[in-house]
């Protein structure tokens, strides 16, 4: 039994050698190629190598003369289109009076945004703007102060039944239209 025992570690004793040669010849030689390769290992000497250096860039740079020019950042308007307000000017000045009031109103504070001039080009059209203004201003005011929006008036309970009943009543007169 001893000479088997024997066999079975020589059997050991020369895998365990032989896988130790097989590993100090690879890190040796491992060791060797890194060493012996003129390539530094950074990143710089690893793109030197890469093919990424011999991609072509294009030059992206225009001549003046070439590039277009920058499009007008704000076109001027025809005097005649843009310019005249082609309201009415008494209409216009009760409508923006209104709305000027109207907004004072709900926030309280009286002729906070009032400018009753207007670019109408004559002066009894500026004059019958800024009166119709004043007219229109005094009305959003007290509407805005009352909680109205816009001249509507604020919703009560009696006016909602009223509505309903109103509603109630027409749909019972309409005839039923199903076959």
């Amino acid at each position: 039994m001893s000479n088997q025992k024997s066999s079975a570690d020589s059997t050991q004793f020369i895998r365990a050698v032989t896988f130790v040669v097989i590993f100090a010849l690879s890190v040796v030689t491992v060791i060797y190629l890194k060493r012996s390769s003129d390539v530094p290992l950074t990143p710089e000497g690893i793109a030197a190598r890469d093919s990424l250096r011999n991609i072509v860039h294009p030059d992206t740079t225009a001549a003046p003369e070439v590039q277009p020019a920058p499009p007008p950042t704000a076109y001027p308007a025809e005097p005649d289109s843009m310019s005249m307000d082609l309201r009415v000017p008494s209409d216009a000045g009760y409508e923006d009076g209104y709305y000027a009031g109207i907004t004072d109103g709900v926030v309280g504070q009286e002729r906070a945004s009032y400018d009753e001039s207007s670019q109408f080009p004559h002066a009894s059209q500026r004059r019958n703007y800024a009166e119709a203004y004043r007219r229109g201003y005094a009305q959003g005011y007290a509407d805005g102060l009352e909680g109205k929006e816009f001249g509507v008036v604020p919703a009560d309970p009696e006016d909602e039944e009223l509505l309903e009943e109103e509603e109630e009543g027409h749909e019972a007169e309409a005839p039923d239209a199903r076959p």
